[in-house]
């Protein structure tokens, strides 16, 4: 009998790095019933990988003299259950002191890359992914590049727009598979126009409630200027960077930025509008941000 933890309260927030996953995450945060954490990486960097390494090592078998890694030691199932165990324990802070109706919002962009291995190891958990236009987010991420995120953004407009490609095909290949109501997706654009229905849909599809006045409350908390000034709803830190008694993140300088869609028309020269449309422009169309010529 399967004992380890499937996901049945747990939540993953993802999208290309400044789609707005952070603002999702404040805003779900938000209801009471829910809770979260700063962003773990737990499948991008940890589990993710590990999973990835043993299934390399079977189909690499064939041209590696009968078999190299940790198969050679483990049998499937062996090493699936030592994985698991291993994914209980990092998750516990997460989800063991959960109360019954009570869910816990992971948000790590870079998940989206490895939402086959969420999917594959935790068949319950629900997955939200924000998509925004690739225009404003290779604008925001070659502004990172040269400030608070120069060790990790990319600097230029080809990279930045690899970069949202990736993370864009990768959640939407994995919507193929996700279980039927296990998958959502949202847009920035829409988020930002029509805050109140999407956080309705978002609440339905976590089959929770919310009242109306503190629907409006969490969307007035957690708007630009009030993120600015209060940093919005608060996003805990524990474990090693957090201390004994825990600490509430706070965002760096330049974190947020220029909130309105639609900011890259004064941010782009006319050289990176092409580069995106002529590396992303068909991608673009598919998931909604049609883009006939650089030079409109």
């Amino acid at each position: 009998m399967d004992t380890h933890y499937r996901g049945r309260n747990i939540v993953f927030v993802v999208g290309c790095p400044r789609s707005g996953t952070t603002w999702v995450q404040k805003l779900l945060a938000a209801h009471a019933q829910i809770k979260t954490g700063q962003e773990s990486d737990l499948f991008a960097l940890y589990v993710g990988p590990q999973l990835r390494a043993w299934r390399n090592n079977l189909d690499q078998s064939e041209n590696s003299r009968g078999g190299l890694g940790l198969a050679c030691y483990h049998r499937e199932m062996e090493f699936m259950d030592i994985l698991r165990t291993y994914l209980d324990a990092l998750l516990a802070p997460m989800v063991a002191g959960l109360n019954d109706g009570e869910l816990f919002v992971e948000k790590s962009p870079a998940h989206a890359l490895f939402l086959n291995e969420i999917m594959e190891l935790l068949p319950e958990s629900r997955i939200i992914h924000v998509l925004r236009d690739p225009r404003d987010v290779v604008a925001s991420l070659m502004a990172a590049s040269k400030s608070w995120g120069k060790s990790w953004a990319p600097g230029n407009a080809a990279h930045a727009t690899m970069t949202w490609l990736s993370h864009v095909r990768s959640a939407r290949t994995a919507a193929q598979t996700a279980p039927c109501g296990h998958f959502l997706e949202t847009t920035y654009e829409l988020l930002y126009s029509s805050p109140h229905e999407e956080l309705k849909k978002m609440m339905d599809f976590l089959g929770l409630s919310w009242s109306e006045a503190n629907l409006a409350q969490a969307i007035e908390a957690n708007s630009a200027e009030n993120i600015l000034r209060t940093g919005g709803t608060p996003i805990q830190v524990r474990g090693e960077f957090g201390g004994s008694g825990g600490r509430v993140a706070s965002e760096p300088s330049g974190f947020l930025r220029k909130a309105r869609p639609g900011a890259w028309r004064n941010d782009l020269s006319w050289r990176d509008r092409w580069r995106i449309w002529r590396m992303a422009r068909l991608q673009m169309g598919e998931v909604g941000y049609g883009w006939t010529t650089p030079f409109a």
